[in-house]
């Protein structure tokens, strides 16, 4: 629950009654590798933050999957549209690791505005950070390759040996042979 506290202290200041507030409406989720927390077609109902683990949004084209951005810990897990309009998603959200969040159902969200003084400026922060988190999947792709490698190091600290091989190279949109001889060149 710190994690949580600290990361919503750097957006607002909550008194411990109104985080209390919160507190009592989260529920705690476990995802194991592989898993969905939202399915395309489905609406999103929840928004999560991330405890422990790392998940990504994907989508499914012609070519298979192709991985859009990740959500590791410390982040928060919602697809903004889907989940503001309660329309059905375009996208996945799926675990890469295990995963333990804590979430708030919608109607609990709604239900904080008249509770929270702070809080329609807070979840505008959310959804910000959530946009940043696309705009760097978009930005990304339009690198050479080393560099494409290189962001993604630098904006994910450590995730690189989390992260499948598979997985890492469907974001970086290059093969998986390819990215083996980059790791390998890099830690030389």
């Amino acid at each position: 629950m710190q994690l949580l506290k600290k990361f919503l202290e750097s957006y607002v200041t909550l008194t411990d009654s109104q985080f209390e507030t919160l507190e009592a409406s989260l529920r705690e989720v476990t995802l194991e590798e592989g898993d969905y927390l939202l399915r395309e077609g489905n609406v999103c109902r929840t928004i999560g933050f991330v405890v422990e683990g790392t998940l990504r949004v994907l989508h499914f084209d012609q070519d298979g999957e192709v991985t859009r951005y990740f959500i590791p810990k410390g982040h928060i897990a919602v697809l903004p549209d889907s989940f503001r309009y309660q329309a059905p998603a375009t996208e996945n959200i799926q675990a890469v690791t295990n995963c333990q969040l804590l979430t708030l159902r919608y109607e609990d969200l709604i239900r904080m505005y008249d509770q929270i003084p702070a809080w329609t400026r807070l979840v505008q922060k959310l959804l910000e950070e959530v946009q940043q988190q696309r705009a760097f999947g978009r930005q990304i792709g339009a690198q050479e390759v080393r560099a494409r490698f290189q962001l993604f190091n630098e904006e994910y600290p450590g995730l690189i040996e989390e992260i499948p091989t598979k997985i890492l190279a469907s974001f970086l949109s290059i093969s998986p042979i390819e990215l083996n001889r980059i790791r390998e060149e890099v830690a030389r």
